[in-house]
């Protein structure tokens, strides 16, 4: 007798009557919300390579930046695939239009050869005065010297 006893009391449903939370239930809803979890982390890391993808094509800058700007605003199908990828890009194209383009670098220069030099001539030599030749690169007064 007391076997059958103890055979109902193992196989009875948990207090509370609820079936759904046997202890093979718990690891099943834990898998679910894994597989949902890892299947959203393959469409954001699919959604990155393609918008970083077509920002870089587009030839914007920084493509890591803007999809980081936007990577909220991205919708997905019922198959996982971008929808809105279009409509991101031109979003971003508006908003950051200083992000697209030719790279400009700026001058290292600062501004040398930008105006031209004064040309030395016989005429010139001739109505400075000794001192003011004396002041003038030698290498220049012999070359107009030579000249003619």
């Amino acid at each position: 007798m007391k076997k059958q006893t103890e055979n109902t009391t193992q196989n009875a449903p948990p207090e509370g009557g609820h079936e759904s939370t046997t202890p093979e239930a718990a690891p099943i809803a834990q898998l679910q919300a894994e597989n949902e979890q890892l299947k959203a982390t393959i469409r954001h890391d699919a959604a990155h390579r393609q918008i970083t993808g077509e920002l870089a094509r587009a030839g914007a800058r920084s493509p890591e930046l803007l999809f980081d700007a936007v990577k909220e605003r991205l919708q997905f199908g019922e198959d996982g695939t971008l929808e809105n990828a279009a409509a991101v890009l031109d979003k971003l194209k508006a908003s950051f239009p200083e992000q697209f383009g030719p790279d400009r670098p700026a001058s290292i220069d600062a501004g040398s050869g930008q105006t031209a030099a004064p040309r030395l001539t016989r005429d010139a030599l001739h109505r400075m005065s000794a001192a003011e030749i004396a002041e003038l690169d030698w290498n220049d007064v012999r070359r107009v010297l030579a000249s003619n």
